[in-house]
Order: C-alpha cells, then sequence, then structure tokens
C-alpha cells in the first residue's frame, strides 16, 4: 500500500516524526488541529471457567490443555452462559453508572476468519448490550504534586464477547501454530465515546478504569499478562470542519504505549493533511520498540462481518436469571474516586499519593489499619516511607504489594520511631528490609544493629569542633551569616556517626560553636601568624 511505503520508507517522514516526538502534548494542538480520540477497551473477566464452556481460565497450563469441545468449535457443541460473567458484567455497568442497564440482551455472531477463531464467528452484543450511556470520570495530573484536573469520557456501551486464541508466529520453519487456551474466556468490552484529545488522556482515562475494575474484582488488570487490552480510533480535523479519516491502532497492552501510539497517529494525521495527502482508513498496530505504528490491513473496503442473531442462546433475561441488580449493587466495594477522597478529608494528603495507596491492591487498608496506631499528624510521614521505600523495595525485588511481608503494626511502630526522633530517617529503609526479609520487630532490630539516633550533646559537640577544625573557612563564612556553606561541616557529621546523628540538634550546636567569641579570637590569632 501506499501509505505503508510513506509512513515506515521515507527517511525525511521519519525524521520528521522523530521531531514531532519530541514535542509535547500542549505545543502539538497549537497547530490549530483537533485530534479526536475513542477507546474500545477489552477486559478479561475475572471467572473461574470461560464464557460458554467449561473449560479453566488459570494461567499457566500447557498449550492448549484448557480447550472445550465447544472452544475448538467441534460440531454439535452448545455454548452454556456462564454466571459469574454476567454478575461482574452488572457490576461494571453499575461502577460505571450505566444508565441503560438492561435487563434483557441478546448476543450476536461477528463473522471473521482468523486462525485462532475456530468457528469462524465471535459470540459479542452488537446490537443489544447488557448496558448502554455510562460515565467515567478521571483526573490528569501534569506532575507529581500538580493540582489534577477533573475529565469525564461518555461510555456508548458495555458488552460480553468470547476472546480469541492466540497465534505464535515461527519465522524460522515459516509457520503460524495457534493456541486456544484464551479461546472463549469471558471479555468485556468497554466502548468509549470519542471525547478524548490526546494520549495522555486516553492513558490516564484507561487507568482509571483499572482501579475501578481491580476494586471490584471484575479484572485483574494486568496489561502484560493480556488482561487488559486497548483499541483506538483517532482523526484529525481543523475546527469547524468535518471530521476527518479515521483510523485504529489495535492492541495496545502498556499505558505507556496507549499514550506513545495515540500522540504518534495523530501527529503522523497532522503531518498529512498539512500537505494535502490523503489518510487512509486503516488498522495499525504499535511497535513500542520502534515507536512506530505498521499497517496490519485496509479498511477502505467495508468488511461484512454478516452480524446476526446467535441462535444457540436466548435472550439474556437478568430477573429470570435470578441476577438481583440491587443485591449487586449493594455488594459493590468503596470505588476508587471514594477511596481517594476518604483520604484527603481524614488524612490531608496530597491527590498523586491517594491515586498510588487506591491504586496499589491491599495498599489502602493496610495504610488505614496502621493509621490506627497512630495519631492524624504522622499521616504525612507514614505515606511518604509508604510509597517512596516500600515501593521502591517493591520494584528492586519485583514484587506485589501483597508479598510485602510487614504487618500495620510493625510499619505504624516504625513510623512512630521515627516521628519522635529515636531513629533517624536514613536508617529507615534499612530497618524495612529487615523487618520484610527476618519478620522481627523494628524496635528489636534498631536495638540489635544500635541504630538509635544519637542525641548526646558532647558527643556532638566534640563532632561539631572537630568538623570546624578540618573546615575552617566554611566556618568562618558560617560566621557571618552564610549558612548555606555548613553543608561539608554538616556532611563530616552525618559520616562519623554513620547517619545516626540528630542533625537537627547538630545543626544548633554547630551554629552556638561558630558564634562562640573564642572563634573570632581564634581566627585573629591565625592572621597574626
Amino acid at each position: 500500500m501506499h501509505i505503508t511505503r510513506l509512513s515506515l520508507g521515507r527517511p525525511s517522514f521519519r525524521q520528521h516524526l522523530r521531531q514531532l516526538c519530541a514535542t509535547s502534548s500542549r505545543e502539538i494542538w497549537t497547530e490549530n488541529f483537533e485530534p479526536v480520540v475513542g477507546l474500545e477497551v477489552h477486559l478479561q473477566i475475572n471467572s473461574r471457567s470461560k464464557l460458554f464452556s467449561n473449560a479453566s481460565t488459570s494461567l499457566g497450563g500447557g498449550i492448549n490443555r484448557q480447550v472445550s469441545a465447544f472452544d475448538a468449535a467441534i460440531p454439535g457443541t452448545l455454548p452454556v452462559l456462564n454466571r459469574r460473567c454476567v454478575e461482574a458484567a452488572v457490576q461494571t455497568a453499575l461502577a460505571l453508572e450505566c444508565a441503560e442497564l438492561n435487563n434483557v440482551s441478546r448476543f450476536d455472531r461477528k463473522h471473521y476468519f482468523y486462525a485462532d477463531m475456530p468457528a469462524g464467528f465471535q459470540i459479542t452484543q452488537q446490537f443489544h448490550p447488557i448496558a448502554r450511556k455510562g460515565n467515567l470520570n478521571y483526573y490528569q495530573m501534569e506532575s507529581p504534586g500538580a493540582l489534577p484536573e477533573k475529565k469525564s469520557c461518555k461510555i456508548l456501551q458495555l458488552q460480553l464477547e468470547q476472546d480469541s486464541g492466540r497465534s505464535v508466529h515461527d519465522a524460522e520453519n515459516r509457520v503460524s501454530l495457534i493456541d486456544l487456551n484464551r479461546a472463549g474466556v469471558g471479555l468485556l468490552e468497554v466502548v468509549f465515546a470519542p471525547d478524548l484529545k490526546s494520549g495522555k488522556e486516553a492513558a490516564d482515562l484507561v487507568k482509571e478504569l483499572i482501579a475501578i475494575v481491580k476494586a471490584i474484582g471484575v479484572c485483574s488488570g494486568r496489561m502484560e499478562d493480556g488482561a487488559v487490552r486497548v483499541d483506538a480510533n483517532i482523526s484529525v480535523h481543523q475546527p469547524g470542519t468535518p471530521l476527518g479519516t479515521r483510523t485504529e491502532v489495535k492492541n495496545l497492552n502498556s499505558l505507556r504505549a496507549v499514550s506513545r501510539a495515540i500522540d504518534l497517529e495523530i501527529r503522523r494525521q497532522m503531518f498529512f493533511v498539512k500537505r494535502g495527502l490523503k489518510i487512509q482508513n486503516v488498522t495499525l498496530s504499535f511497535d513500542s520498540e520502534t515507536v512506530s505504528t505498521v499497517v496490519m490491513r485496509d479498511k477502505e473496503i467495508v468488511q461484512d462481518y454478516r452480524f446476526f442473531p446467535e441462535p444457540n442462546i436466548p435472550s439474556l433475561n437478568l430477573q429470570q436469571a435470578g441476577i438481583c441488580i440491587e443485591s449487586l449493587r449493594h455488594s459493590l466495594p468503596s470505588l476508587p474516586h471514594e477511596l481517594r477522597k476518604r483520604l484527603m478529608d481524614t488524612y490531608g494528603l496530597d491527590f498523586w499519593k491517594c491515586v498510588v495507596i487506591v491504586r496499589e491492591p491491599g495498599m489502602y487498608e493496610f495504610f488505614t489499619q496502621a493509621m490506627n496506631y497512630l495519631s492524624i499528624e504522622y499521616a504525612k510521614q507514614a505515606s511518604n516511607i509508604l510509597l517512596i521505600d516500600i515501593i521502591g523495595y517493591m520494584n528492586k525485588h519485583s514484587m506485589e504489594f501483597e508479598d510485602v511481608h510487614i504487618s500495620p503494626k510493625q510499619f505504624a511502630d516504625l513510623i512512630r520511631m521515627v516521628g519522635e526522633r529515636r531513629l533517624p530517617i536514613k536508617k529507615c529503609l534499612e530497618v524495612l528490609q529487615e523487618v520484610i526479609e527476618s519478620s522481627r520487630d523494628p524496635e528489636e532490630i534498631v536495638e540489635l544493629n544500635n541504630w538509635w539516633m544519637i542525641k548526646d550533646e558532647n558527643l556532638l559537640g566534640a563532632l561539631c569542633e572537630e568538623a570546624i577544625r578540618l573546615y575552617p573557612k566554611h566556618a568562618r563564612k558560617a560566621q557571618v551569616g552564610k549558612q548555606d556553606v555548613l553543608k561539608p561541616l554538616m556532611s563530616h557529621i552525618q559520616i562519623a556517626t554513620q547517619g545516626r546523628a540528630d542533625m537537627k540538634l547538630a545543626k544548633r550546636i554547630m551554629l552556638e560553636k561558630i558564634q562562640r567569641p573564642e572563634m573570632a579570637l581564634r581566627e585573629e590569632v591565625n592572621a597574626g601568624r
């Protein structure tokens, strides 16, 4: 195709695109173009068996070991709808504030041929989905600590459908292999209205959606495992003109990929429109290594999916199936926006801290239980150590929070020791590591290692005298009010005490010694020499 050669083969275009990629999103939109972005997000439902069969959905089995006769499209097999998947769809519709939660919905066949779809069609809910007209509020922050900007995106519909299998391409032997373990796993497709304007908005929206479905237990939210996959529909136009030709970027499997792929495609389309080139209606894939898009197929010729009602599944009637919407509504846990508000109102935490605490499974409960042992003034210190030291430990060891073995009581004891200035903050991470790895209490660890903060004024005074002798020029500058030169003197004390000195007390003693009259006399004597 012409577009394939232009977008991937012409060096001048690639160079221009790299320059555009370095441009911030705010700068892009000053060129009198308005991007229009809509998302389709596919969520794998947490269920023990597949949507229409009793085959297991667990990960880790051998290839093609979790495949029923129905999943393999053996003639004569019939689908049986999984009740858990229906309940998950209802819970998600409630959490996403869907105005139309349909008591009666229907399934359709969507016909297309892929080797990993053995029946030759997908069972979905194209025309009569389980829910419509939802809304998702999300927040944008330019940087941590910045004031969040509240935004919203409409949801057109929420539908149940089957997942496909997985194709594995063996380039060496020039064959494609099919794994049907994933075929038939229940999916929830959330179709968003084209209310978005940038890749960052899209990534923030998906991030909030993941937080919600994880909170209600519908989906694991693990994009790296394929539990969340995003398709983005993108076009650009000038304000006051008709919408431009739409392209689709398929199967984005990370928040970074969502953001980068959308912004890249917006810039590519702007490049074409500004030069009077035609944008082809194509489906693209995103290569995260080369940060480029590749044409998968041409959509200029409209594909006929030959939708028609699924004859082997009767209409889904929630009431007749004994699924009580109100019961599921009352069973919903607190949603992320409610938990964030609770943290901000109760403990006065910054919004971005609340986002991380709520997003990490189990961390909200851990933090609030730890705060039951502490007074409110410790909340900021506790959140800092939780988000910096514990998450840093998790990242270093590739762990989930649930695998970090420290109790809320142990964490609270550690925070109290730091807050009461009995434990130097620089020793906090070392204590945390030993608590996690040995399960001993923080106080016992500090005692065994003699990590208590040094507050002995005689010892600190002697160290200050030693630092003044080592750095006399810095001391004299500090004497005339230049306290920013104290750094080497204070660093000497830190090193000498292995980070255990009470630096607030040490600085007071240091300033007292520098300001003493004998300090000035010593300077005069030295000058006389």
